[in-house]
C-alpha cells in the first residue's frame, strides 16, 4: 500500500511539473509570463556579438566567441524570476536584473553572479559589487535553477532550492532582464519565466 501511495504521489508530481519553456495551468492563472518560448529569440535583443546567440535544443545558447549579452525587449521593476542555466564547473556568466539597454549592464543594473570563483568574493548568487551571497557551488554541466524575488530594494536569491542571499539594495529600480556571455565560457538558459509584482 505504501509503495502504491508513493507511485501515485510521484505520478501527480510529474503531471504537475511543466516541461521546459512552458507554464503550468496554475502559473498561467497567477499571471506568470514565459519570457523564452524555447524556439526563437522573440522578445530578446542581443548586445555585442549577436551571432553568438542562438536557440539550441530548446535553450538560449551562447557560443562564447566574444563578449556579449542578451536582454529582454521589455523592462521590469518588481518581480519573481525563475530560470535554468547550464555551464561548466568554472563558467563565468551572470543574470542582469533591472539593467538598461545602453551602457554596461552590470553597472546600469545588477549582475546576479554565475561564477564560483570570483576573486573579490562576489561569487554565484551574489549581486556583484553590492551584496555577497552565502558560499555555494553550481552543478557543473547540469541544469541549475535560479529563483529571484525583487521587490523594491529587497532581493531574495535562491539556487537549486537554497536561499543564498536575502538583502536590501536600492541602486536600481527598473530595467531589462539579461544574460551575460564571456569569451570561452559557453552557457545555456531555459525555462525563463517572470511574475510581475507590486
Amino acid at each position: 500500500m505504501r509503495a502504491l501511495l508513493l507511485v501515485l504521489a510521484l505520478s501527480n508530481w510529474a503531471a504537475a511539473a511543466a516541461p521546459p519553456n512552458t507554464l503550468t495551468a496554475q502559473e498561467s492563472s497567477e499571471g506568470w509570463q514565459l519570457l523564452f518560448d524555447g524556439r526563437s529569440l522573440h522578445g530578446w535583443e542581443p548586445h555585442g556579438n549577436a551571432a553568438d546567440w542562438s536557440v539550441k535544443d530548446g535553450a538560449l545558447a551562447c557560443a562564447a566567441t566574444a563578449p556579449s549579452w542578451l536582454g529582454t525587449s521589455a523592462t521590469f521593476s518588481n518581480f519573481v524570476l525563475e530560470l535554468d542555466f547550464r555551464g561548466a564547473e568554472k563558467v563565468n556568466s551572470g543574470v542582469f536584473l533591472r539593467s538598461q539597454k545602453e551602457g554596461q549592464p552590470h553597472i546600469t543594473g545588477y549582475e546576479l553572479q554565475i561564477w564560483d570563483y570570483q576573486p573579490a568574493g562576489y561569487s554565484t548568487g551574489s549581486l556583484v559589487g553590492s551584496v555577497k551571497a552565502s558560499p555555494t557551488k553550481i552543478l557543473p554541466d547540469q541544469w541549475n535553477h535560479y529563483r529571484v524575488t525583487a521587490k523594491g530594494d529587497h532581493f531574495v536569491i535562491e539556487l537549486n532550492g537554497k536561499t543564498l542571499l536575502d538583502a536590501h539594495d536600492a541602486k536600481h529600480a527598473s530595467g531589462v532582464i539579461g544574460f551575460q556571455c564571456q569569451p570561452h565560457n559557453p552557457i545555456e538558459f531555459r525555462s525563463v519565466k517572470l511574475l510581475p509584482t507590486r
